[in-house]
């Protein structure tokens, strides 16, 4: 075999191996994404008590399962908790007590479907704050990019 018959072999086992091996690495942007955490947030109005209001900043971090937030309110009484609903039917998607109590404002092992769903869906979920007189709700507001 001469010289020059073997560079189209190498050439296409080199040109394979780079296109191949590309494709089953994920991209390092992607990785690095998927990391990466993401803030919604959501303005808080009245559910309960009429002169309340606030604000809400969530942040989600799937591959960690942490969910943190920091909550403003102004207008009613201190809060006892504080979670992120479903709309759908009202049920606590994530626990944010300490929030508001001046607990731990991360909540960890949050399931990364519960992140992912939340991530794809926000206007689907609400932030509520409830307290002693409105134990329903004293503020909530719809989550949103």
């Amino acid at each position: 075999m001469h010289r020059s018959s073997r560079r189209p072999l190498v050439a296409a086992t080199v040109l394979a191996t780079l296109t191949f091996g590309t494709l089953m690495a994920p991209p390092a942007t992607a990785r690095v994404a998927e990391r990466a955490a993401t803030t919604l947030s959501a303005t808080l109005a009245p559910s309960g008590d009429p002169n309340g209001s606030g604000h809400a900043m969530v942040t989600l971090n799937r591959s960690r399962q942490k969910v943190c937030a920091t909550i403003h309110w102004t207008g009613i009484e201190e809060p006892d908790f504080a979670h992120i609903h479903k709309k759908s039917d009202g049920s606590i998607a994530v626990d944010l007590t300490g929030a508001v109590t001046g607990g731990a404002r991360c909540t960890r092992g949050v399931s990364r479907r519960t992140i992912t769903r939340i991530l794809e869906r926000p206007r689907r979920y609400y932030v509520n704050v409830h307290n002693s007189t409105y134990p329903a709700g004293a503020i909530q507001g719809t989550l949103h990019r």
